[in-house]
């Protein structure tokens, strides 16, 4: 048996993302995902022997993913007054890049409640995504704290959900700047604005 292909488990991994995203966690089995991905029966559990191991996929995807928008905003430095700009641009591209991504994100976090080590894992990528807005924040000149940086997280998460799942608002961007210029607002100082 040949070695198992890189691109065939990431096409596989996208499928699962699909599936989560359009049918809820329910309904993430194997089969759903080689039928969505149109592959023949089996290949999915080839690559993906458990239903953990099949979730560990969808959240390295999705976690690739975010870290390639997230690399598009490397952290440089920048002027305080342009630091607002920048983070509301990487905040609403890593978590509006497509539907799917979101909705499979917020399928993973109910998981998560009933699963300790997915909520394990997805409280690390929570972190990698606070720690590269800290770095920005520094990068200009505001010192933030690291529970700063979870809270304004944690406030787009929440705006986000909110948005897919009632559709007000239309579009998170502006509810994010709101929670950003809020941060930013706590942390600025005489000089800096």
């Amino acid at each position: 048996m040949p070695p198992p292909n890189p691109q065939r488990r990431d096409h596989l991994a996208d499928a699962a993302i699909t599936v989560l995203a359009e049918q809820g966690s329910r309904g993430l089995t194997h089969r759903a995902v080689d039928t969505a991905a149109a592959v023949p029966a089996g290949t999915t559990s080839r690559y993906f022997r458990t239903r953990d191991a099949l979730l560990d996929g969808v959240i390295e995807r999705i976690t690739r993913r975010l870290g390639e928008r997230v690399d598009a905003y490397t952290v440089r430095p920048i002027s305080p007054a342009d630091l607002e700009e920048a983070l509301v641009a990487v905040l609403t591209t890593m978590l509006t890049g497509g539907r799917h991504d979101p909705l499979a994100l917020f399928e993973l976090h109910l998981e998560s409640t009933r699963n300790p080590r997915l909520r394990h894992t997805l409280t690390d990528a929570l972190h990698g995504r606070s720690d590269l807005i800290v770095r920005q924040c520094r990068a200009a000149g505001i010192d933030i704290s690291q529970d700063d940086a979870m809270l304004l997280e944690m406030s787009v998460l929440g705006i986000l959900f909110t948005a897919l799942t009632t559709g007000i608002p239309d579009a998170p961007g502006e509810p994010i700047r709101t929670a950003v210029r809020a941060l930013l607002a706590h942390h600025r100082t005489p000089t800096a604005t």
